[in-house]
């Protein structure tokens, strides 16, 4: 889904794949390294210096020494591995794997498969937005003397500190208005901590240096003399109010040490900059104050994209085009026109969608790179051939992932292994805790704080859920949930586990609601038959068997096509010098 802050999404990330087929040493297409835009800038120029010749014919495929060098040189960079002959070997295997995979087998389910052509379509824009990000933000990004100065000490300083941590700014500041008027750090940390070593020693961190935690809450705490307390802290994990306890600056600083390490600061401060680097450009182009949402309506397209509380991406319910659903510069867009547009994200990415809100900055994000992605095809960036190159590599990774997934789904495998696998994996097969609530949402604490008093008083749950609550599918059903694995609640799930039967909880904030919640039902784990699992023991067991199917899988292949392979190329590469002209 994409992210509440703005975010580009990921999109410049290029994943390597490796499979050693003949050592059989790694996983079948594991994921071996991430390379970024820069990474792939540098092995295209070096790449460009080979005297291009043919290592390996595959039938009527041909693997060429550029194409090796590049990604070979990608594998050591990232891996930091040294060069030599067996590495060489597994990555022009997996090569010729690929090869064997996209050019010798029945595809057709899946280049026709609307999950992977929705995934190619998805990461070919990201792919173009990443690139937009690299040009116009990050290498814009300067760094001053100054600063340089000022990173150089901080990193020479240690500081010890404790603080208090909430996931709401609200909630900051009532625990800020608490200290003002003497409430201690120990205290209050016993009622916002879970982790009982926080919980009982009053929030305190200990020592720690410059590029050892958040940014925002570092600014904060070295803003601040021995003995003061900050104001609330937004950070990237919610809200913390910090205490500094004591400051230690290393005793000598040469202007040789800062020589030293003046060019590591350097790209340390550029990435603390990336951040604040993409949103200020983002504010450039998007008015957020263009942008507004009709919430009633939300909520009615979240119920039909998550019916009990799981996600239906087929379902049919037409809409009145007058119901408009977000206006953005003046233009209304109906509740049909942002279905669609919700379901050109991938799957994997809708799925974890699970409040109006987060439906809401899914939007929000949906436009934000619509208008990013303009900007990039007038600056000419999609017909670039770097990123065509990586557009490439994309789906490349993604036709072998729903390969792999293919392979495995249609392997077969003995009863005997598959009943061997669930008696010694037994604890893989525990059904998870099962818990039943029944909830009532409302947009206030007032509300809910009356609501509490109306249930004490005997008012009926599930009329007063009826009644009140935000979330249609469970308001229709009483505000009952039903049977549902406790891990689905999140944060709130040792809550609820701690609480006993009909006990009533509340009111607890999320987000921008409150809940009051009733437990109606727990149910412990335990063993699951075997009858009842036999399909998720068998993927179980073909996970753990994957490396044997997948290599008996490409035997076959090979067996069928005459591969040819330029052994005095492998043997005879040395290093990058080596081809330099």
């Amino acid at each position: 889904m994409p992210s509440n802050n703005y975010s580009f999404e990921a999109g410049c990330v290029m994943v390597r794949i490796i499979n050693n087929h003949n050592m059989i040493k790694n996983n079948f297409l594991n994921i071996i390294s991430t390379v970024f835009f820069v990474l792939l800038s540098v092995s295209l120029n070096f790449a460009s210096s080979i005297k291009e010749e043919v290592i390996a014919v595959i039938g009527d495929q041909k693997i060429k020494s550029i194409s090796f060098v590049e990604r070979y040189q990608d594998y050591l960079l990232v891996s930091d591995m040294k060069d030599n002959i067996r590495v060489r070997n597994a990555i022009l295997n997996n090569m010729i794997n690929e090869v064997l995979l996209r050019n010798f087998d029945d595809n057709s389910k899946i280049f026709n498969n609307n999950e992977y052509i929705k995934e190619v379509e998805w990461n070919k824009k990201q792919a173009i937005l990443s690139y937009l990000k690299d040009r116009d933000v990050y290498a814009k990004i300067d760094v001053t003397e100054e600063e340089l100065k000022e990173a150089f000490l901080k990193v020479n300083e240690k500081i010890a500190a404790r603080h208090l941590y909430t996931a709401n700014e609200k909630e900051a500041y009532e625990l800020y208005d608490l200290l003002k008027i003497g409430r201690s750090f120990e205290d209050l940390a016993k009622t916002v901590f879970t982790d009982s070593l926080l919980r009982n020693n009053g929030g305190y961190l200990g020592y720690f240096t410059w590029g050892d935690m958040d940014p925002a809450f570092e600014e904060a705490a070295y803003s601040l003399k021995i003995g003061e307390i900050s104001e609330p802290v937004k950070t990237a994990y919610g809200y913390s109010i910090i205490k500094l306890e004591d400051k230690v600056r290393a005793p000598l600083l040469t202007e040789n040490e800062f020589l030293n390490k003046k060019s590591h600061l350097t790209r340390t401060l550029k990435i603390r900059k990336k951040k604040p680097a993409e949103r200020a450009y983002i504010i450039s182009i998007y008015n957020k104050d263009d942008f507004k949402v009709n919430v009633e309506i939300l909520n009615e397209l979240l119920d039909d994209l998550f019916p009990g509380n799981k996600l239906n991406i087929d379902f049919e319910k037409k809409y009145s085009e007058n119901n408009t659903c977000v206006t953005y510069k003046n233009k209304k867009h109906s509740i049909s026109a942002i279905k669609e547009k919700l379901l050109t994200i991938p799957t994997y990415h809708l799925s974890r969608i699970n409040s109006v809100e987060n439906l809401t900055a899914a939007i929000e994000s949906i436009f934000i790179q619509d208008e990013l992605y303009k900007k990039a095809e007038a600056k000419g960036y999609n017909t670039l051939h770097t990123v065509i190159d990586m557009i490439s590599k994309l789906q490349n990774n993604s036709f072998l992932k729903f390969k792999k997934n293919e392979i495995l789904d249609n392997a077969s495998i003995s009863d005997s292994l598959v009943k061997n696998y669930y008696k010694n994996n037994i604890n893989l097969f525990n059904s998870p805790k099962m818990i039943d609530i029944q909830e009532i949402l409302v947009h206030d604490k007032s509300a809910a704080d009356s609501l509490i008093v109306l249930i004490n008083n005997g008012e009926d749950f599930g009329k007063l859920a009826r009644d009140n609550s935000l979330r249609k599918w469970t308001a229709d059903n009483n505000g009952i949930f039903g049977l549902t694995p406790l891990d689905k609640f999140g944060m709130l799930k040792d809550k609820f586990w701690g609480r006993e039967e009909n006990s009533v909880i509340g009111p607890i904030q999320i987000e921008n609601v409150y809940g009051v919640f009733k437990i109606l039902q727990k149910v412990e784990s335990k063993p699951i038959e075997f009858e009842r699992i036999i399909n998720k023991v068998e993927q179980k067991t073909k996970e753990e068997y994957e490396v044997k199917i997948l290599t008996d899988y490409l035997d076959i292949l090979r067996s069928k096509v005459k591969i040819y392979i330029n052994e005095e190329f492998i043997n005879s590469y040395q290093s990058q010098e080596a081809y330099l002209k």
